[in-house]
């Protein structure tokens, strides 16, 4: 009786002392998941590029995300349709919607298109002539970049001077 108190007591402390490992990596797979989001969303638009030779004009300063962007047409309808998803419901795993600065203009082909994930830090995408920053951008603790600092997690799917 005294051997199964203390294999039993045993047990419970390595279940404790595995509790800190599975609630990191849950944290971690928000993370995970809001890259891989980030992903399909920027493989959305190329495929709408792909099928419509341009990419929607999206009016960014009148929206923060992608579901209250201004679409012309049935240009919402297809990237939806490429997305395989409605943008009302598409939701980062902290429960705030995915963000969008755009300055696309489909007449001109210029501008750029960036998708975010909402959050404190900061990005700049490009050189010192031309660079592009973005505020209010979650970063990523799990990712560092060559100096050692937390990604911010944004895909830049276009951008053309």
């Amino acid at each position: 009786m005294v051997e199964l108190m203390v294999v039993i007591i045993i047990m419970a402390i390595l279940g404790l002392a595995i509790m800190p490992a599975l609630m990191g990596s849950s944290e971690k797979a928000k993370y995970s998941r809001a890259w891989s989001d980030l992903d399909a969303i920027a493989n959305a638009f190329t495929a709408y590029y792909g099928k419509e030779g341009n990419l929607p004009t999206l009016d960014s300063d009148t929206a923060e995300d992608l579901d209250d962007a201004t679409y012309k047409g049935t240009e919402k309808s297809l990237l939806q349709s490429f997305l395989g998803t409605q943008l009302a419901d598409l939701y980062d795993p902290w429960n705030e919607r995915y963000q969008i600065d755009s300055t696309w203009n489909a007449a001109t082909g210029k501008g750029h298109i960036i998708v975010f994930v909402k959050g404190t830090g900061s990005v700049t995408f490009g050189g010192t002539s031309g660079a592009i920053t973005i505020s209010g951008v979650r970063q990523d603790p799990y990712n560092k970049d060559k100096e050692g600092q937390d990604l911010p997690m944004a895909k830049l799917v276009i951008n053309v001077m």
